[in-house]
């Protein structure tokens, strides 16, 4: 057997001893990845089950309360004038009309989308993933329409960084300026050589986005960033 340096040796047994050391710290990383992810999952699935029960409350009863109120106003103008039902059918014509106000309230809590929560969400479940997460929001407030479309797009976006990227950094940038708002949603874990691809997830963004007569757009720059970059004039009607 031919003589083994020393110094060989040594390096042999340093190099095997921290390969399970490695591959344990490999795995780690796999594993809070994997645990992020379905947080992530989870969170959502349970955001967008609450939405559509919010939704199918709404459109349920109040279709029914205004039917019903249609029906009281009816009785009520069918009724003499003196007769002692019309106090009573007033009273029901209001009190439909303030259960529909109820409902709409009730409703809208679970069928709003909360921009300031989606944030933080995106943050938390970024650096959970081991990706660090800076959130650049302007003062000037987009307006309650826009916060609610640019709090799903963050949402699609940062599920879109989980799933198909290996970001170390991941910026979110919201600039209100000149009756426009702008969110940009960038990550640096992206092949430059990976094809341009729309998908259902950003033609939903799209849609969301023309409906309030705004636009879409990616950008992959060659180092990497890849960009979702949204563009919605504010709301006239919304507070400022």
């Amino acid at each position: 057997m031919p003589h083994v340096p020393h110094i060989v040796l040594l390096t042999l047994l340093a190099l095997l001893g921290t390969l399970p050391i490695a591959a344990l710290a490999v795995l780690a990383t796999r594993l809070r990845r994997l645990r992020a992810m379905q947080a992530e999952a989870a969170r959502q699935a349970a955001a967008e089950a609450r939405e559509q029960f919010g939704r199918d409350v709404h459109d349920l009863v109040s279709s029914r309360l205004w039917l019903a109120t249609l029906r009281s106003e009816l009785a009520y103008r069918l009724a003499d004038d003196d007769s002692p039902l019309r106090p009573a059918l007033a009273d029901v014509v209001q009190s439909i009309r303030q259960a529909s106000a109820d409902i709409r309230n009730v409703t809208r809590s679970f069928r709003d989308v909360s921009l300031t929560s989606e944030l933080a969400n995106a943050r938390a479940v970024l650096r959970a993933y081991g990706t660090d997460c800076k959130v650049d929001v302007t003062e000037a407030e987009p307006g309650d329409e826009v916060s609610a479309v640019f709090a799903i797009m963050v949402r699609e976006a940062v599920t879109n960084v989980l799933r198909h990227s290996r970001a170390t950094l991941c910026t979110i940038e919201i600039v209100v300026r000149g009756g426009m708002a702008t969110l940009t949603v960038a990550n640096d874990g992206v092949d430059p050589s990976t094809p341009p691809g729309d998908g259902s997830g950003l033609d939903n963004l799209r849609t969301r986005a023309a409906a309030l007569d705004g636009v879409v757009g990616t950008v992959l720059d060659p180092d990497g960033w890849f960009r979702l970059i949204a563009e919605i004039p504010r709301r006239s009607g919304d507070r400022r």
